[in-house]
């Protein structure tokens, strides 16, 4: 009979608290697994964009587009490990538009630059769809509203520096610049993660510097500096996303 009663106590007592004990268990462990890999693969980006960088000087070798795009496709693998719904659908859309657009651009094919910058507007244009849709509703800073005044500005002297010089491609580019400025703002205004903001700052930062070495005259080490930001802007730009993502969930 003591058995019995004991038992049925137990059996109440798990209902009510050893159920929720449990999945709290499960979910740590689930939350200490997505952590540790979302640190690996970040770990092999920072590899593989620095064995890109590092081969730079010996390019063209034979599928160097390979070694180019790896960086992003790991990204990839963060976005499709990290994100559910709407926000891994779209941020892979912008990725896979991206990797497309770097494998474009290191082709030796006819009009690759103006399909691989179109691959890139596609990037582009999701990123500030995304930007917009998973924006926070808060008022936007005086720091950001200032910054984004900035970067108007700046993208007015890039147009009136480059686009004289683009010749046949002065429509295509002059889109480019107008929509990849959209994305910065969308990151700024719509209070993104400030990675996230680093990171579409990095991306204009390394557009500007591929505009200057196509249609003016490359910097220094130009190469080097648009791959190294370019890295960085994806880079921060899905991992602001995720540090979003956290803290939705640490709100919830």
């Amino acid at each position: 009979m003591i058995r019995e009663i004991s038992m049925s106590i137990f059996l109440i007592w798990y209902d009510l608290f050893g159920r929720d004990i449990t999945n709290s268990r499960i979910n740590q462990n689930k939350d200490t697994g997505i952590r540790m890999t979302l640190k690996k693969l970040n770990i092999l980006f920072v590899i593989a964009s620095s064995f890109y960088l590092a081969t730079l000087a010996f390019t063209p070798y034979y599928m160097d587009y390979v070694s180019k795009v790896l960086p992003i496709l790991i990204l990839l693998l963060v976005c499709l490990s990290q994100f559910s719904g709407t926000k891994k659908i779209m941020i892979s859309i912008a990725l896979i538009a991206s990797g497309i657009g770097d494998v474009l651009l290191a082709l030796s094919i006819e009009h690759s630059f103006v399909l691989g910058l179109g691959a890139f507007l596609v990037a582009q244009l999701i990123y500030s769809i995304s930007f917009f849709k998973f924006r926070d509703h808060k008022q936007a800073s005086k720091k950001r509203i200032a910054l984004a005044i900035g970067v108007v500005l700046f993208s007015g002297v890039m147009a009136n520096y480059i686009l004289p010089s683009t010749g046949k491609l002065l429509i295509p580019v002059a889109i480019y610049l107008t929509v990849i400025t959209l994305m910065v703002l969308s990151a700024l205004l719509s209070n993104m993660p400030m990675w996230t903001v680093i990171g579409a700052l990095f991306f204009i930062v390394s557009d500007s510097l591929l505009a200057q070495s196509t249609f003016k005259s490359p910097v220094e080490l130009s190469t080097h500096l648009i791959m190294l930001t370019y890295y960085a802007a994806q880079f921060f730009i899905v991992n602001g996303l995720r540090v979003q993502l956290s803290t939705k969930n640490l709100s919830n």
